[in-house]
């Protein structure tokens, strides 16, 4: 199963607009996710705002589950099949997807990448956050939690959804730096699977077998969601610490259950690059080559009021990145990074 959209209006300004019917000739650009959940549904909105107005048309793609060598890897071909005006993947994992999107630079379709990276591919840019810092600040912000409840020492658990995929090794990595010179034991990635119940038992089985553990954390998107669920079921003392800002996130934040989360951004992963390939058709100016930072942010129960609303509110949403696009990202040519700097 595949989802499918295409919208876009008459040429405006770079910030979010109202989309109304496009005329034949408008450019049309592929967008190919990884796969279909809340986390990607963020994505595909802001691709979607970014075509609506900048007169694009955009189709928006992506497998039921996060299959790379199945549907994912069909659906960007028959974009390539399609004469797009150029394509975006979130190419999961990396390594396979270096002959695809070789396939459709050599076809003369520029291919542009977002959320995770393909270092060999020959896609000239990629955006997504630092995520080897991302992990170390997850950990800083643990470790002075576990500091103010005069915790020392003591097992957490770390999970992974799809082991070996560059981004998430990268968090890990930061992750264990950032927690070297103490006593804590890291442990090993589990895997815990994309696949969202088995994500969830893949957690309630970790947390059975730890019972003396004092924090579980996980890389990926739909982990904090399960693990907020599991322990209020299981009355957990443990805490809660990991990525992204779904409702049942943030509603867990609130209530006590998640402990800390960190936001990478996804509306901007889905409206950047659409709007570097409208700048590129509408004013000439060069793709970004290399990475463009979208930023991290932390989010706990003392600042969700800040960002409240504005990841599952379509309109808050749009205003607030529409000042957020205007002020950091005007220039993404000059502001574009090499790609292996994104693991430091």
């Amino acid at each position: 199963m595949a989802l499918t959209l295409a919208v876009g209006c008459k040429p405006g300004a770079d910030a979010p607009a109202t989309p109304s019917k496009p005329p034949a000739s408008t450019p049309r650009i592929g967008f190919v996710l990884h796969g279909l959940n809340p986390f990607t549904h963020i994505i595909e909105q802001g691709a979607k705002d970014a075509a609506a107005a900048n007169g694009l048309v955009v189709d928006v793609v992506g497998p039921a589950g996060f299959s790379a060598t199945g549907d994912a890897i069909a659906l960007f071909e028959g974009m390539v099949a399609k004469r797009v005006a150029g394509l975006v993947v979130i190419p999961m994992p990396g390594e396979v997807w270096v002959t695809p999107i070789r396939q459709a630079t050599e076809a003369g379709i520029p291919v542009l990448t977002a959320n995770v990276m393909s270092r060999e591919s020959a896609a000239r840019g990629w955006f997504g956050q630092d995520e080897f810092n991302s992990g170390a600040l997850l950990a800083t912000r643990l470790r002075k939690l576990l500091a103010e409840q005069n915790t020392a020492e003591g097992r957490i658990v770390v999970g992974m959804c799809a082991p070996g995929v560059g981004v998430l090794v990268d968090r890990y990595e930061g992750f264990k730096k950032g927690f070297e010179g103490s006593r804590f034991q890291i442990t090993q990635p589990f895997d815990v699977s994309t696949e969202n119940t088995a994500n969830y038992a893949a957690w309630e089985s970790l947390t059975g077998a730890n019972p003396g553990m004092i924090a579980a954390v996980g890389l990926c998107s739909m982990d904090l969601a399960n693990l907020a669920k599991l322990k209020q079921r299981s009355r957990g003392r443990w805490l809660v610490a990991g990525y992204d800002l779904d409702r049942e996130t943030l509603d867990a934040i609130r209530d006590g259950t998640v402990q800390i989360a960190l936001g990478q951004h996804p509306y901007l992963q889905g409206y950047l690059p659409v709007l570097a390939f409208a700048r590129q058709l509408r004013e000439k100016q060069p793709l970004p080559q290399g990475w463009i930072d979208v930023g991290t942010e932390i989010i706990t129960k003392q600042n969700l009021d800040s960002i409240e609303g504005r990841d599952v509110d379509p309109a808050k949403q749009k205003e607030w990145y529409a000042a957020d696009i205007a002020r950091r990202f005007q220039q993404m040519n000059t502001m574009a990074k090499r790609i292996p700097d994104a693991r430091r």
